[in-house]
């Protein structure tokens, strides 16, 4: 790591941010490429064919598409622009001078500083997002019929998000921080220990505890479609909390249904919304899918491999933080942990970018795999395809996308591709 100390911090940051043009660049041109293919009306009317897709509702979904796109282009530039700037003309410094003067007179040391340092990034990254939220929200999915949430629902749930965010956010950080400054040259590794176990010590109490506040969960009637699913998940080997009914139809339109929790607090999730669109055989076929996932350890194994990741993360940063020009770099004005962490989160942000692809391509297998578990367990494809094709209406979901764009960035494959091997082999 000494000839990293030695590299010039005004050539770090030039670097740093020439990359990041280019990463805005490359995004641009697949944004563009892939609104090129899933504009071409003649593309359009194949996709609409093979899947049944009335011209009235392909023209919707290509106006929603477009819509979307605008919105995400339009959040892309402001974004580029904002945070250039920001970090050209020293913004990271002035945010240390701020955190700093904040806690002048505190009893809380660096992990004050650290906290306010960090929360305040935090505060102008979510004001820079909210306007498009807001829009997405209440102009875009209003005008087609998709959103079922008021101003005041939006702010409770912000607000509810936030206070959450605070009370969790502040304490990991917290012990990461004390970990830091305390455990010698093996602080990261004990500081990924105690992340891991927050980590699953959040997922465990999600089910019960934290996705309640922003939700309202009913257990699921007796009947038919219980009945199905319990023998579904009995022939699987999935042990349920239960099942339960979410009122996912305050919000949104979408609907959808998952398994959530660890350990022994694994529940059974169905959208209100699902239910009120699909047959039963639909909506058992969806979960089966989800169910996949769970059979074919793919939760597990994804667990595993971001408790993998984030052991390196660590270490990465472990090996970053002497080194005092990457936060002269930023016009940091000292070496601290805190710095060390935003710092080395920029940088992986931009390698993470590269990586995507694969990251997307092992979603993607699985996603696959998740659906021919559900044409396995069922005996025919037939009720998920018909149930992705309902998903693909009450959603305006594009379902052909460009395959490099694709591959970037659509941890599912877009809908033609999933029902074509769906159908594969389906007897005829």
């Amino acid at each position: 790591m000494s000839n990293l100390s030695e590299i010039d911090s005004t050539l770090i940051l030039q670097t740093f941010l020439v990359l990041r043009i280019i990463q805005y660049a490359v995004e641009t041109w697949l944004s563009r490429k892939n609104r090129e293919w899933w504009g071409d009306k003649s593309r359009q009317e194949q996709a609409a064919k093979a899947l049944g897709i009335s011209a009235a509702d392909m023209e919707k979904t290509s106006q929603y598409s477009e819509a979307k796109y605008g919105l995400s282009r339009a959040y892309a530039v402001t974004t580029i622009i904002i945070s250039t700037l920001f970090f050209a003309l020293g913004g990271l410094g002035i945010t240390e001078k701020v955190s700093a003067d904040l806690t002048t007179g505190i009893n809380g040391g660096v992990i004050a500083e650290g906290l306010i340092f960090i929360g305040l990034l935090t505060l102008m990254s979510q004001g820079v997002s909210l306007p498009f939220s807001l829009y997405g929200t209440f102009v875009i999915e209003e005008k087609f019929g998709y959103n079922k949430q008021t101003i005041k629902g939006f702010m409770s749930d912000l607000l509810k998000g936030t206070v959450l965010a605070v009370l969790l956010g502040s304490g990991i950080l917290s012990l990461v921080l004390w970990i830091m400054g305390t455990m010698g040259s093996l602080w990261w590794l004990y500081a990924w220990a105690a992340l891991s176990v927050f980590s699953l010590f959040t997922a465990w109490i999600y089910p019960t505890l934290l996705a309640p506040i922003f939700n309202k969960f009913t257990p699921l009637a007796d009947g038919e479609l219980k009945d199905q699913i319990n023998a579904l998940a009995q022939k699987i080997g999935f042990r349920t909390d239960g099942l339960f009914v979410m009122d996912a139809s305050k919000r949104s339109g979408h609907g959808n249904a998952y398994f959530t929790g660890v350990f022994g607090k694994k529940r059974i999730v169905l959208f209100d919304t699902l239910l009120s669109s699909m047959s039963n055989h639909e909506v058992v076929a969806v979960l089966a899918h989800e169910l996949g996932h769970f059979k074919l350890h793919h939760v597990r194994t994804g667990m595993i491999r971001g408790l993998i990741i984030s052991l390196l993360i660590f270490a990465g940063i472990g090996a970053m933080l002497p080194n005092s020009n990457f936060y002269k770099a930023f016009e940091l004005t000292k070496v601290s942990h805190y710095a060390g962490l935003v710092i080395f989160s920029l940088w992986f942000g931009l390698i993470e970018f590269y990586l995507q692809p694969i990251q997307t391509w092992f979603s993607r297998k699985n996603e696959f795999a998740a659906d021919e578990f559900a044409k396995t367990t069922l005996g025919t494809g037939s009720p998920l395809v018909e149930a992705l094709k309902k998903l693909r209406e009450k959603s305006s979901v594009m379902p052909i996308a460009h395959p490099l764009f694709s591959a970037m960035y659509y941890s599912h494959p877009p809908m033609l591709e999933r029902i074509a091997a769906l159908q594969a082999s389906e007897p005829r």
